[in-house]
């Protein structure tokens, strides 16, 4: 990512950007309950790419993951660091630009990537997993409906991409089509839920 595109971030968390959606992906609220469980303290570890102001990081934590939740952006780290401080949570923000690559190694339980397209960082995220990890992926998907979200079909997965970029995944949930995020907004979107089986 240039830096041009990380002022772009900057200036629009600074700006108040995404700040009327706190909420989780609904995705993530819906499967929660059928995450794995890690051993010890924690009920395991949980990597949020392209966090943001950690809305998924922060309802990953308040279920007892020790998370970590990497983005590129310094005001979306800093939004996001202050709302864990307000709640009492214990969350590692890392900043990073993931076009350069992973800066983590697993093992991971939950891999959570949402709304952030890298074909390249897809493809890598299954080796961030332990095995039984579960890996969550939602972006937006390319279509000719008039929908919300991104104009440049690069920021969108064509139908059966995420497929094709994760095929050593078990696939437990995978869907595409047209839905009404939380805030009203009717997107388009492409989901992907698989695990790494015990070999």
């Amino acid at each position: 990512m240039s830096k041009a595109d990380q002022a772009k971030w900057d200036e629009r968390y600074r700006a108040g950007a995404f700040a009327e959606r706190p909420h989780p992906s609904a995705l993530l609220e819906a499967w929660v309950s059928r995450l794995p469980h890690g051993r010890g303290r924690s009920r395991g570890r949980a990597l949020d790419l392209a966090c943001g102001a950690g809305r998924n990081s922060l309802f990953l934590a308040r279920h007892g993951f020790e998370v970590t939740g990497i983005d590129v952006s310094r005001e979306g780290l800093k939004r996001a660091a202050a709302s864990a401080a307000r709640e009492g949570l214990d969350v590692t923000w890392m900043r990073h630009d993931l076009d350069a690559g992973l800066p983590v190694s697993g093992p991971f339980d939950v891999v959570c990537l949402f709304r952030y397209v890298n074909p390249t960082l897809i493809r890598q995220l299954p080796s961030l997993l332990a095995t039984g990890g579960i890996l969550m992926v939602e972006e937006h998907l390319a279509t000719d409906e008039h929908v919300a979200g991104p104009s440049n079909p690069a920021f969108c997965v064509q139908p059966g991409e995420l497929r094709r970029l994760l095929p050593g995944l078990d696939v437990l949930h995978q869907a595409e089509g047209i839905i009404a995020d939380p805030d009203g907004r009717q997107v388009a979107i492409a989901r992907l839920v698989g695990s790494l089986a015990a070999e």
